[in-house]
Order: structure tokens, then sequence, then C-alpha cells
């Protein structure tokens, strides 16, 4: 088994966007492999709902060759090493969704999950399979349709009510800014 890959999910109105990400994290990491799920491949689905849980869909293929799967959003510029956010033993490692700044002007939550703890699906670090079936299979459920963000708050769900059955790594506790943003906080 290989043991690390990136993926981005990008249409032909973001491959601009995926090249910037591309020769950003080349930069960094030039021996891991970024897997582009382009056009496509997004019709091969035939889901209107693609968009919206492709993350755990295209991480559980991928980890049938990779140890470790790290999906991030083709719009991200690396700046910085990533290698910390894979280190050691967690199921996911996550990154929160904005900063105390932009907290008036994007406020998304879902059940009593505070806005500034609330992660992100833009880098989504995933060591474990069986996390990723449960978060495949919540993202085909009936519950689905009843979160505004979809596989991002099934994500949250799992992340702070199912902490005692994954180990979740909350990737922006600490000091680190994980390489992927350049302006200031």
């Amino acid at each position: 088994m290989k043991p690390l890959a990136f993926f981005s999910v990008a249409d032909n109105n973001n491959l601009p966007y995926f090249e910037l990400l591309k020769n950003s994290l080349s930069k960094f990491h030039p021996d891991v492999p970024l897997i582009l799920i382009g056009e496509e491949q997004i019709k091969k689905f035939n889901d209107p709902m693609f968009f919206y849980r492709a993350t755990p869909i295209i991480a559980s293929e991928l980890m049938k060759e990779y140890e470790t799967v790290i999906k991030i959003d083709a719009d991200t510029i690396i700046t910085g090493d990533l290698s910390h956010t894979w280190k050691g033993e967690l199921d996911v490692g996550v990154v929160n969704n904005s900063n105390p700044k932009e907290l008036k002007a994007y406020p998304v939550s879902v059940l009593n999950i505070h806005p500034l703890a609330y992660v992100n699906c833009g880098l989504v670090v995933m060591k474990s399979k069986q996390f990723v079936e449960h978060w495949k299979q919540l993202c085909f459920s009936d519950h689905f349709q009843a979160y505004q963000m979809k596989e991002q708050d099934l994500l949250n769900i799992m992340v702070f009510y199912m902490n005692f059955v994954y180990k979740v790594d909350l990737l922006d506790l600490g000091d680190k800014w994980h390489g992927v943003i350049s302006k200031g906080y």
C-alpha cells in the first residue's frame, strides 16, 4: 500500500485554481501525488449532489491504494510544509472553518458547535477507512438532506460528537497555520 496522496475536486471552471494549488504544493511535497478529480470523473458519478459528498466518496476509493488520503480544496495555495498534518496516530485531521475576524460575516455552525470550533472540508487528513466509510454512509442517508452544509455538517457532527470513537486531530489547536494561508489572522 502506498503511504500518501492528496486529492482535489475541480470542474473546468476551477482548473486555473487547481493549477495554482498543484504548483504551490509541488514546492513543498514534490514526491506526494496530487490527484485531480476533474470534469470527466465528476460526470461519471451522475450525482447532482456529488460536490456535497465528494470528499468521503473519493477518499473511500483512494484508501484502497493509500494509507493516508488528504482532500484539499482546488483554490488553496500552499505556503509551507504540511507533513506535520499527517504525522502521528489519528483517524482524521481537520481545520477550522473561520477565524474571529470572519465570525460576523460567516457564522457557520451546526447543532451547538460554536462557529469558531466548526471545521471545514477544505483540508481533511484521513487515515481511517472506518471513519471515511461511516462519513460516506451518512452522506447517503436520510440525514444528508437535513443539513445545510451537507458533508461538512456531517463531518462536524462526527468530529465533535463521536470523538470517543475516532481519534480526531484538531489541527488548528496550537501554533500551526499548516502552510495553507498567507494573509493575516
